[in-house]
């Protein structure tokens, strides 16, 4: 049964069809799949190489830690980190934030100085680079569907400042882990982003578990039981193996592409899961996935569109870096609520980061 998050053709269809296609995407679904745009195959399969696994040699915590209390500047925070999830074990290491600041020294394996150092290096920023080039294809697509000048969101995003990038290695269990999914099931708890959209790389023929949260009426347009108010959680697809030469990746956008599109383009609730038939089986796989979080720079007002194209400026709007603050204050203090830091485990507490939208 062919998925209802559409394909769009970045190399065969007009722009013109693919803003359509894209207005039509986030105005119902909220998530859409590229095919022929991005980074080389070759380079993604690299990439998923790099990601951190149990064997891989990134450090137990990242190398240096912002305040959360005080938002991000260039001297606060590094361009990449390695971490370990406390609480699910999973790992992620993150590049791109500052980048353009390239004082700062990579971490195996990306050092020059180290087996291989100097190609991964060439790759990750190439990667990097061309998920940018396509991220500014896509906005300004975003812009052309709402009848805009096709800079007005793309101008709004400098290269190598607030767009991130993450590989996530949610790693396999054992049998004792595996049979205890089902009463714990989540990966990554639901959740909207917050920026400008999200480019996520999966795997081809790799573990699933994302799930959108979708109206049951468009998940079961045939079924006269469902209904637009109730709401299901829908299986996002896992790409078969790459034959061409890009490998394709989803696209959803996030709570300031809402905000600025005054909700022409939807920021869709999503979480990552055990797939549900390895509940309680003797194992379960690794699940690895890179997603590229565009962000606004911080001085960005979303000032909402207004059909025709016309922007709203009459009322003043929260900026990229105000909303940012806002949902990682919100997000620690959800954190707090339900592991109870006054009696929790200061090592715990200590430890916690927040990437885009999710306690990690």
């Amino acid at each position: 049964m062919p998925s209802i998050i559409p394909t769009i053709d970045l190399a065969h269809d007009s722009p013109a069809r693919q803003a359509e296609l894209i207005k039509l995407a986030l105005g119902n679904v909220g998530f859409f799949r590229v095919v022929n745009a991005g980074p080389a195959r070759q380079d993604v399969e690299k990439m998923f190489e790099y990601s951190p696994s149990s064997a891989s040699p990134w450090p137990p915590k990242r190398h240096t830690s912002p305040d959360v209390q005080v938002p991000a500047t260039p001297s606060s925070c590094p361009k990449l980190w390695a971490r370990v999830n406390v609480i699910t074990k999973s790992k992620t290491f993150s590049y791109g934030k500052y980048c353009a600041d390239t004082t700062q020294q990579m971490p195996p394996p990306f050092q020059d100085s180290t087996p291989g150092g100097q190609e991964a290096h060439q790759t990750i920023k190439r990667f990097y680079k061309d998920c940018h080039q396509v991220s500014e294809l896509l906005l300004e697509l975003f812009a052309l569907a709402l009848q805009l000048e096709r800079t007005h969101f793309k101008q709004s995003h400098s290269f190598g400042l607030n767009t991130a990038m993450s590989l996530i290695h949610y790693p396999a269990l054992n049998e004792a882990e595996a049979k205890a999914l089902s009463t714990i099931d989540i990966r990554a708890g639901e959740h909207k982003d917050w920026g400008s959209m999200t480019l996520l790389f999966q795997q081809p023929r790799g573990q699933p578990g994302l799930q959108v949260h979708l109206p049951s009426s468009l998940i079961r347009p045939d079924d006269p039981q469902a209904s637009p108010e109730s709401y299901e959680w829908y299986p996002a697809p896992i790409p078969e193996a790459h034959q061409d030469e890009h490998a394709g990746f989803l696209v959803n956008v996030g709570l300031g592409m809402e905000l600025w599109s005054k909700g022409a383009y939807k920021a869709t609730m999503h979480r990552v899961i055990f797939p549900g038939e390895e509940a309680g089986s003797e194992s379960v796989q690794d699940r690895h996935t890179i997603g590229f979080f565009v962000q606004p720079d911080d001085h960005v007002a979303f000032q909402p569109i207004l059909p025709g194209g016309k922007v709203d400026t009459s009322t003043k709007a929260i900026t990229s870096g105000e909303l940012f603050d806002m949902k990682l204050q919100e997000s620690m203090e959800r954190f707090q609520k339900h592991f109870a830091f006054s009696g929790g485990d200061e090592k715990v507490k200590k430890d916690v980061q927040v990437e885009n939208a999710v306690v990690v």
